[in-house]
């Protein structure tokens, strides 16, 4: 019994092994097209609203980043100069500064959503991998979340054709004050395209 298993264990390994041999490796995609990012320009709710992306511009764009400097402060003689606690003195110092990468940028005009809670949907179309990162709630309370209808879990990125979706909080005051600028990239981030939504409020 034990030389009947190991013969099928190695019959099936050589046959294995013949599957890989015989087949040929397929190439994936041609790595040197450029990476494409294109928005439906249709915004569609569960609740009904429907609205309309608008472009504002498209222009090429060359990312900054920020970095920061530190430096002990010292006196004529270069020595350092202690505060009160006899600690070094550290001083920062912040600036953008350009990176080498350059991407196209497609901008769209800010989009006022109703004041009801509710949920939306974007579709793209892509030939490559995206993100969809949390924008900032520009330090107030948060109103806009990514969420993704399917799963249940924030929509943040994906690959190819597919959505991005976003929820909304309901708003019982005015107009949002912060506006919610949501980005979407290819991985290599050739190609950025930003929105910018605001939200209409109950007492406006």
């Amino acid at each position: 019994m034990k030389k009947l298993f190991y013969a099928l264990v190695l019959m099936a390994a050589g046959l294995g092994f013949v599957a890989c041999d015989d087949d040929e490796a397929k190439n994936p995609g041609d790595f040197n097209l450029k990476s494409t990012l294109e928005m439906d320009t249709k915004i569609v709710s569960t609740q009904g609203f429907e609205g309309q992306l608008e472009l504002l511009e498209s222009r090429d764009t060359t990312y900054e980043y920020q970095i920061t400097k530190y430096d002990t402060l010292k006196d004529e003689n270069n020595k350092p100069i202690l505060d009160a606690e006899g600690k070094l003195q550290i001083t920062t110092e912040t600036s953008w500064v350009k990176g080498g990468l350059t991407a196209k940028m497609h901008e769209y005009k800010l989009v006022t959503l109703p004041s009801q809670a509710d949920t939306f949907t974007l579709a793209l179309k892509s030939n490559a991998r995206w993100k969809a990162p949390v924008p900032s709630a520009g330090g107030k309370v948060q109103w806009y979340y990514n969420y993704n209808l399917v799963t249940g879990s924030t929509s943040t990125s994906g690959g190819g054709d597919g959505n991005v979706y976003f929820r909304v909080t309901r708003n019982r005051n005015k107009k949002r004050t912060v506006e919610a600028v949501q980005d979407i990239m290819t991985s290599d981030s050739t190609v950025l395209v930003r929105l910018h939504f605001t939200q209409s409020g109950e007492r406006d």
